[in-house]
Order: C-alpha cells, then structure tokens, then sequence
C-alpha cells in the first residue's frame, strides 16, 4: 500500500509540471470512454434491447424457405397460413418499409411507410398518445381512397406538424392519396423493427394505393409480407410445427420460425 501511494504521489508530481501532457491524457481518456458509450448505446439500441411492446419473448417472426432461400409470404398465404395455424393467439401480417413520396401542408417528402394488419398494434400491446390506432375494421379491401386512414409516428408528427395536439383528423397525401390522420404512437414506439420506427402506418388495404404500378393483394406470386405470431402461453417455440402445411401450401415445403431475439428453429413442415 505504501508503494502505491508513493507512486500515486510521484505521478500526480509529473502531471503537475506538464500541463499539457496532461491536457491530452485527459482529452484522450475522455473521447476514449465518451466513444466506447455511444457505441454500446447504439449497439444496445439495434441490437441487444427488445422491441418495447408486450411480451416481446412471445413474438416469431415466420418465414418460408423455398429451394434453401427464406421468402416472404404473399398476402394469401398469409391469410391461409393465419386459419390453419393452432399455436398463436394472434398473428400480424406487414410489409415495408417503403419510402414514397408524403405531403404534408404542400410539402412534399419522401417519409418511411409501413402498413400492417388492422390487429397489429393490439397484439403488441401498444397505446396512442393522441386519437386511436389501427384496428381490423380498417382493413375494408372494398373502401375507396376516401376512406383510407393512417397513425403517424411521434417523430414525424414532431418534424412535420410540430407536435400540434389538433392533427387527428387532419389529411396527408401518400402518393397523392388521401390518408386521414387517425392517431400518434408515443415516442417509445418503434414498430416492428428495433431503431425503425415508421413515419406512418397504413393498413394492408392501401397498399395498391401507394404502390407504382400494378400491385394486386390477391396476387399468390407477390410476395411481400412479413408474417409475426404470437405464441400462446402453453406454447414453446420448440414445439412441431406439422400444423403450418395445409394441404394448399405445398409449394412451402419448410417453415422457418426465427424469434425476435435472433434465435431461429426450422421445422421439416408435414406433407399429409
């Protein structure tokens, strides 16, 4: 202990004859630790944080693997896929996020744009800051653009109408389609993807409405959507997935079942 001090004494003595030594140890040491905590909070921002929505460990993403590639799904496969399953108590279809064209007030800006199922936000728990969010009456595929309604994130509602509580209600133009404002997510809200929050979420519906060219929901060889479950609490993401081959989807001969923590099971999918 005694040499300790000894030495401590003799460091603090040569730090005090050159300042400008110690100016730049200092200096150094400081980014160096500054530096070192950025980069660990964003690499727990993108990768080590669970999504903020309930139950997060209950959430797998479902893709399918045709010829050893993973595909998404098209959005009758997913319907087919969401009747025939028996182990979640819920699942949501998305897809984006695409980035086309918003205006806002006559400005004009290219804004990140995800739709979802109408059930989306109820099965990850989440709730509105201001107004309502989606719901599955909103996914009327025969509603006309008139009819359309998005929830705008809280980032986007901050950048582009300066966090105004009177914007319910108000319209924006995707693509130049009307879309009235139903709601405002709450700052935490991410989405689907850690670090991704959408600037606006649209249900599956209006998707032939922001898409160029011909972009057909019933379409089996469009595949664009992203299917997450949630699986029932008598259910382990171990468990045999025979359930997922229905008789009209031979074309999907294996299911791969990753969860949200980036662990991933892949099941032989039955052909009976």
């Amino acid at each position: 202990m005694a040499t300790l001090w000894q030495s401590l004494r003799y460091t603090l003595r040569v730090l005090a004859k050159n300042h400008g030594f110690t100016t730049a140890a200092v200096l150094s040491l400081a980014l160096g630790i500054g530096a070192n905590t950025a980069i660990f909070t964003l690499i727990n921002a993108l990768l080590l944080r669970d999504l903020p929505v309930r139950q997060p460990q209950r959430l797998v993403y479902l893709s399918a693997v045709r010829q050893g590639s993973k595909i998404t799904f098209s959005y009758p496969m997913f319907r087919e896929l969401e009747r025939g399953q028996r182990v979640f108590s819920g699942m949501i279809g998305w897809g984006g996020n695409w980035m086309p064209n918003v205006e806002v007030n006559g400005v004009l800006s290219q804004d990140r744009v995800l739709s979802v199922t109408g059930n989306c936000y109820s099965e990850l728990g989440a709730s509105p800051l201001l107004g309502r969010l989606l719901n599955p009456e909103d996914e009327n595929l025969t509603g006309g653009a008139n009819s359309q309604v998005a929830v705008i994130g809280y980032e986007f509602w901050q950048r582009r109408f300066g966090g105004t509580r009177d914007v319910v209600g108000k319209q924006i133009r995707v693509e130049g389609h009307p879309f009235t404002i139903i709601g405002v997510t709450r700052k935490w809200f991410t989405g689907l993807t850690t670090g991704e929050p959408p600037d606006i979420t649209v249900p599956l519906a209006a998707m032939p409405l922001i898409q160029s060219g011909a972009f057909d929901l019933e379409s089996h060889s469009l595949l664009w959507l992203h299917p997450i479950g949630r699986l029932k609490d008598v259910v382990k993401l171990s468990s045999r997935w025979a359930w997922m081959c229905h008789r009209r989807q031979r074309a999907l001969p294996e299911i791969c079942v990753p969860n949200l923590h980036g662990r991933s099971t892949f099941s032989q999918a039955s052909s009976d």
